[in-house]
């Protein structure tokens, strides 16, 4: 995995230093961070992931689905992460994060209690990240659609469906449109297509 990182920031690290900094939301995977040393980055735990990845943390700890134990963190970690939008006065967004790091302790204590130590470990390593974004009023959030495109790609490029340099034409395509409005031109149909569509 760190290669990976190496071999796609390899030939923009320069570029990226031109930057003063930037911001970089991650899953919790570290090595990536390893390819950027060097670069400044500000660090967002993705605040999508977080209750998501939750659910494999309390199946570690064997709590049972669907128990008060299981409804109580996860729904916990839902609200935590939840962050309002257009919230713009230093005072305010301070006040936000103190309250949210209260109920995030209280949580950690309540997993501690209860015996789940991999739920407990998970949120203690993602609780210096999590409000990077909203204290310095940047947009900081996971996009979904980037998020369903590259697991796709992923999942097609694991089972040997696509090339690697098929993958990477499909990713400039479909994010080409998400961000930058490419729209691919629309040419005349086929005519024994058509012809086919008339004579059903």
């Amino acid at each position: 995995m760190r290669a990976d990182w190496d071999k796609l920031f390899g030939p923009l690290k320069q570029a990226l230093r031109s930057f003063g900094m930037f911001l970089l939301i991650t899953d919790g995977d570290t090595s990536i961070l390893k390819a950027l040393k060097g670069v400044e980055i500000l660090i967002q735990r993705c605040l999508w992931h977080l209750p998501y990845q939750m659910e494999y943390y309390l199946w570690k700890d064997d709590v049972k689905r669907k128990s008060e134990e299981w409804y109580h963190i996860l729904g916990e970690v839902f609200d935590i992460t939840a962050i309002r939008q257009g919230v713009d006065e230093r005072e305010e967004i301070e006040a936000i994060i103190a309250a949210k790091t209260r109920r995030l302790e209280e949580l950690l204590n309540y997993c501690e209690q209860h015996g789940c130590s991999s739920c407990k470990t998970y949120l203690e390593n993602a609780r210096g990240d999590m409000f990077t974004a909203f204290r310095r009023r940047l947009e900081g959030k996971s996009v979904s659609n980037a998020e369903r495109v590259m697991r796709t790609v992923n999942l097609r490029t694991t089972v040997g469906k696509w090339s690697p340099s098929g993958a990477l034409n499909a990713v400039k395509v479909r994010l080409a449109h998400y961000y930058n409005g490419f729209d691919p031109p629309h040419g005349k149909p086929d005519e024994g297509i058509q012809l086919s569509r008339d004579a059903a």
